[in-house]
């Protein structure tokens, strides 16, 4: 018998794809005018949810429920090219 995955699982990785998405979909909107010292504001954010992620898969790798692992991965493959699109359109 398969086993159902948890309407809670959909909704979560619902919104960390939307999330995702529309941080890069906001990242190539052409060069961004920031302040050289501190930035768009969202570059810090962004690093800290990459490095939270990196840390939640290097956990979860090892636990039996691994579909655990979709959320922060979500997150990763979306925030990581976002952030270094930010860093190098920063005019």
């Amino acid at each position: 018998m398969k086993k159902q995955i948890a309407k809670k699982y959909w909704i979560t990785w619902g919104i960390s794809s939307l999330i995702g998405l529309w941080m890069f979909i906001t990242s190539l909107q052409g060069p961004h005018l920031c302040s050289p010292v501190v930035g768009c504001g969202v570059e810090v954010p962004m690093l800290i949810a990459i490095i939270i992620s990196l840390i939640l898969i290097l956990f979860r790798a090892f636990k039996k429920n691994k579909l655990k692992l979709i959320t922060p991965l979500i997150l990763l493959i979306t925030l990581t090219p976002s952030l270094l699109i930010f860093v190098i359109n920063t005019v």
